[in-house]
């Protein structure tokens, strides 16, 4: 009971804690208000521009829009509110809410669990405060990436895949995370139907964009290709692209060893490192227990997405509904470090405790890695029967055992 307490505790500490180390309450509801929101004013605008039969992608703007009509036309609604902000401010909370309910059967049924949860998916990674904070249109990649874990954790893998998909279909890159689904403990023909479906998913949004928005999509086609790497839009690695790649050569060029040849050669091994962790946590020796599907996925998205590009403040935000399939398949101690870190490591990091600016640039992505550490260091050594993820598709198995075995 003690130590329960001391981990509800440490998180609503925690919680506390991060309100006071960023000026997240002044920001969103204090006399700085009306700085936040930006993102969200781009994609009005340009659904303005739309309505009135211009070109979104070129109509002047805060910065060029990135999404596709078909996403942007799923906020007309907030905004043709009078106060844009407030509407969007409140749906993005419910939204959020929304997301812990669609976890809540996964995670024990105990109130502490409930409050570690709803602490994740508001304050992990800082990645909602800065949903709020922009207005971004990512928002709608919580949601789904809960119903992912979600599906995932009762073994239906390819509306799983389907609705990983649709979640990739607005930042398009991480569709690459579908490659998790190799670690199914499954048939091969189960881990390619996941990895279809995920890719029917994304380009079932992409071609009803298509259809519906023709006379657009060359700029749009356009607009995302000049945002990647070597195009005019891309951006280089800092605070508004957290990726593991650029923080590597970051760290190289301060050291003064940026050869490409060298910067390109230790990316590939990163890259390999981190695959290579994932399937050795994921199968583990047999006199081992192996992490549930839901887990083993969840924590190869986590690794695969930190080598991603483009890796804004607000889609740490995603990230949530995988830490916590990744910590509590591990064991409920576990998750409870896992989110802790999830908390106070960003905190920590941007506070300037220490003077190191790369550290302030990279912060969300550092703290990703170290909670991907410990959910590693978790899977290896905690013990089974702290194993507190509920695995719906075994349970349902289970029980359709006994049925069987009962008879009519």
């Amino acid at each position: 009971m003690l130590k329960r307490l001391g981990a509800v505790l440490s998180i609503v500490l925690a919680a506390v804690a991060s309100l006071f180390v960023h000026p997240h309450v002044e920001i969103l509801f204090g006399n700085q208000r009306v700085a936040a929101g930006w993102d969200f004013k781009v994609v009005c605008t340009a659904l303005d521009a739309a309505n009135a039969g211009q070109n979104p992608y070129l109509t002047p703007n805060f910065f060029p829009l990135p999404y596709s009509l078909l996403h942007v036309y799923l906020f007309a609604p907030l905004c043709a509110m009078g106060d844009q902000q407030l509407a969007y401010e409140v749906a993005y909370t419910m939204i959020g809410f929304a997301s812990c309910i669609i976890l809540w059967p996964l995670v024990p049924a105990r109130p502490w669990d409930r409050i570690v949860l709803v602490a994740a998916v508001f304050l992990g990674f800082q990645g909602f405060y800065w949903l709020l904070k922009t207005g971004n249109v990512a928002i709608v990649e919580l949601p789904l990436a809960a119903l992912t874990v979600r599906l995932l954790a009762a073994r239906r893998y390819e509306w799983a895949g389907a609705s990983f998909g649709a979640m990739a279909s607005l930042k398009i890159l991480p569709l690459f995370g579908a490659f998790a689904f190799l670690l199914l403990p499954e048939s091969r023909l189960v881990r390619v139907r996941g990895i279809a479906c995920a890719a029917a998913g994304f380009l079932s949004v992409q071609l009803l964009n298509a259809v519906l928005f023709s006379r657009w999509l060359p700029s749009y086609v356009a607009e995302i290709a000049g945002r990647l790497p070597g195009g005019g839009g891309y951006e280089e690695g800092g605070r508004d692209n957290q990726n593991t790649i650029d923080f590597v050569l970051d760290v190289m060029r301060n050291l003064g060893l940026a050869q490409p040849l060298a910067d390109f050669l230790l990316a590939c091994m990163g890259l390999g490192f981190g695959a290579w962790v994932a399937i050795a946590c994921a199968r583990k020796h047999q006199r081992q227990r192996e992490m549930t599907p839901v887990a083993a996925v969840s924590l190869a998205v986590l690794v695969l997405w930190l080598f991603l590009f483009r890796q804004k403040t607000y889609a740490f935000g995603a990230y949530i509904p995988f830490l916590l399939a990744a910590g509590y398949g591990a064991g409920r101690l576990t998750a409870y470090v896992a989110i802790l870190a999830s908390i106070v490591v960003p905190a920590a990091l941007l506070s300037h405790a220490l003077p190191v600016p790369l550290l302030q640039e990279y912060y969300q992505l550092l703290a990703a890695w170290f909670v991907v550490v410990v959910l590693l260091v978790g899977a290896v050594l905690e013990p089974e029967e702290h194993n507190a993820f509920a695995d719906q598709g075994a349970a349902a198995g289970r029980r359709a055992r006994q049925n069987r075995e009962k008879g009519p």
